[in-house]
């Protein structure tokens, strides 16, 4: 009876053995998946139905192996007692697996939804991402454009032949450009470190109320021209334009201007207007000078052959003699005026020609108490093309003016300075004299235009200076020192100096 038996009893506990295995392996295969992927419903319920088919293959397959030996050793009863506990738990592991079935179905539902939003999610968030990045570009190169922007505002700015000038409200300088500190002549630490502002430079007070009522009125000033004043103290003619800025949202308010320098092209409308007149002047004065040059001459050959001769008219001769002389250099300055500039011309050392200058002063009785100081320009020796005795004669016609200038003057001082300014040379004659009317600098260098007293000057030396300087291609100009005097400036082209000599 048991031989027949043994292999089915074999191949029994075989199968229970290798239940417990397999469902062993399938649990631990559910676990493996499950660490891979925490969030998949899938693997968590076979996770689940493989632990409770473990409980229902382990409990069966020990109840199987139980009673094979239990029958084997011929305790049938004993089985039977244990059998209804094996059967129970049997039955509460296959009740298990169905509930983990029944709930699964809830749960794949539940998760179909979760897997639903959560491509929902990630495709949302690849959007966002599309348009961060889209955004990131964009604010990219928005910040481009702006540094753009403002390395090209930059650039306008500081490189712009005009002044360009920032002031608050109260029009306190706050920038200014390298155009403005060549203009002014002040640094831009100077004018943050005195407090400056645009009032500073403007040199009338009757042009700074003129500009300050158009800006209280208007809110802005168009093409106003005024003089300002540079740090070396001389005016020069400029034309002002500007406005209010409000700026944006809780910026305070401030003012922008932009200076042209116009006093060249104000001197140059002068010095044409001056050259067309002096023309037409020269023209009609070499007439008049020639023909009244021959009735003088013989009026004065008379009076000197009549002196020779005992006369108890001599004292009424020699007063004729005098002032026939006198008409005779007056005749003679108009000569001089009308020639249109037939000296040699050369090379000439205007350093060399300045100290023959100021020595032939100095043994002046007008010069010996007056204090020459005369600074040259240092690195070089400035060379001009011109002919020397006319350039001395307008040098000397300007300082004996200074002279006179500073008279009455305590510790008057004639301040002689040469420069070099690009291709050009400049000759400055300054004064600590009474200065030059302002009403009278348009017209000093009008013929015959004098402020000197009846019979102290025939107003034809500056007239005559001034055609000596224009034959040469130069210019002269004259304006009122801020602190107290005049000064001419002469400006002449150089020449190459690579073949001369000191």
């Amino acid at each position: 009876m048991i031989a027949p038996y043994l292999p089915m009893v074999v191949i029994d506990i075989i199968g229970s053995f290798a239940m417990v295995v397999l469902s062993l392996l399938c649990c631990y295969k559910a676990r493996i998946l499950r660490e891979t992927d925490q969030d998949n419903a899938l693997f968590l319920y076979l996770v689940w139905i493989s632990t409770g088919f473990m409980i229902f293959g382990v409990s069966r397959s020990v109840g199987h192996i139980l009673r094979q030996f239990l029958i084997l050793i011929s305790q049938t009863d004993t089985w039977q007692m244990i059998a209804a506990f094996s059967g129970s738990v049997n039955t509460v592991s296959f009740m298990l697996v169905s509930l983990i079935t029944l709930f699964f179905n809830q749960s794949w539902k539940i998760n179909e939804k979760i897997l639903t939003s959560r491509k929902k999610l990630e495709a949302a968030h690849g959007q966002l991402l599309s348009l961060n990045q889209n955004l990131e570009q964009k604010v990219m190169e928005r910040t481009e454009m702006l540094t753009s922007s403002e390395h090209k505002a930059r650039r306008i700015f500081e490189y712009s032949l005009d002044t360009i000038l920032v002031t608050d409200a109260h029009f306190k300088i706050q920038e200014i450009n390298n155009a403005g500190i060549t203009l002014t002549g002040y640094t831009k630490e100077q004018m943050l470190a005195q407090n400056m502002g645009l009032m500073n430079f403007i040199a009338h007070a009757s042009d700074w109320a003129h500009i300050l009522t158009q800006l209280n009125t208007n809110e802005y000033v168009l093409n106003e021209e005024c003089d300002i004043l540079k740090s070396d103290d001389m005016e020069i003619r400029v034309m002002i334009t500007g406005g209010v800025d409000y700026g944006a949202f809780g910026c305070a308010k401030t003012f922008h201007f932009i200076i042209k320098d116009i006093n060249e092209k104000k001197q140059m409308e002068q010095q044409i207007a001056q050259a067309d007149k002096l023309a037409a002047l020269g023209e009609l004065s070499a007439g008049v000078a020639h023909e009244i040059n021959n009735p003088l001459g013989i009026i004065l050959g008379y009076t000197q052959l009549m002196l020779k001769e005992e006369s108890e008219f001599e004292e009424d001769l020699k007063t004729i003699e005098k002032h026939v002389k006198n008409c005779k250099d007056v005749v003679s300055n108009l000569l001089s005026f009308s020639r249109k500039g037939s000296g040699k011309m050369e090379h000439v050392n205007i350093h060399n020609m300045l100290d023959g200058v100021v020595n032939f002063l100095k043994s002046h009785s007008d010069f010996r108490k007056v204090q020459i100081q005369l600074r040259l320009w240092k690195k070089e020796s400035l060379w001009v093309e011109g002919n020397e005795q006319e350039l001395s004669q307008v040098v000397l016609n300007l300082m004996i003016n200074a002279c006179h200038a500073i008279k009455d003057t305590p510790d008057g001082f004639i301040e002689l300075v040469t420069q070099k300014k690009n291709a050009h040379m400049l000759i400055h004659i300054r004064d600590n004299g009474t200065g030059i009317a302002k009403q009278h600098i348009p017209r000093i260098f009008d013929p015959f235009f004098t402020t000197k007293p009846v019979g102290q000057g025939t107003g034809l030396g500056l007239s005559v200076g001034y055609g000596i300087i224009r034959h040469h291609q130069g210019k002269i100009m004259a304006a009122n020192r801020k602190s107290r005097g005049a000064q001419f400036t002469i400006r002449l082209p150089l020449v190459n100096t690579n073949s001369n000599e000191e």
